[in-house]
């Protein structure tokens, strides 16, 4: 981890990995996160679960921005092998900051700390996900010097129990 007491314009800030009795405030951001893209919100149980998988697996991190108010921001990410590129890559499926704080500097101790860990693992690249309705989000990325693809333009949802039918 970077230096635990890096400094936004909001105050004194720590990002840390997460716990599992973090799960409360991650569930929080997550349901602000679904409420501003029109998404289902997560279901509070269905978090704890999920943070305590990714918290086991080796290859994902949960990271946390705290400040005076608790938990502001947090990020989850995963390093996976990938045969496009030829290496490993690290993708950022969830970055959130609470919306009382945001523009303070937060989001942007949470992708240091995320560059951080990707050069200690020597990845290729970083992808931050963003749909394309999040424009304050892909604002943000470009901010800091990311570059916005047209390689996912797509997302594609099955039903995992009931696939569709390749004849209708």
């Amino acid at each position: 981890m970077t230096d635990p007491e890096t400094t936004s314009s909001y105050g004194a800030e720590t990002v840390r990995e997460a716990t599992l009795e973090d799960a409360e405030a991650i569930h929080a951001l997550a349901r602000d996160l679904a409420d501003a893209l029109g998404d289902h919100r997560p279901r509070r149980e269905a978090v704890r679960a999920r943070l305590g998988e990714l918290l086991e697996e080796p290859r994902a991190r949960v990271l946390v921005a705290e400040g005076e108010d608790g938990v502001v921001g947090a990020a989850n990410l995963w390093i996976k092998p990938d045969l496009a590129h030829g290496d490993s890559v690290l993708e950022v499926p969830m970055l959130v900051v609470s919306e009382n704080v945001r523009r303070r500097g937060v989001g942007k101790l949470l992708v240091e700390e995320i560059q951080s860990i990707a050069a200690a693992e020597n990845v290729a690249l970083i992808e931050l996900v963003a749909t394309r309705e999040n424009d304050a989000a892909r604002a943000f990325y470009r901010s800091l010097g990311f570059v916005e693809t047209e390689h996912i333009a797509l997302e594609y949802i099955g039903d995992v129990q009931n696939p569709p039918d390749p004849e209708e």
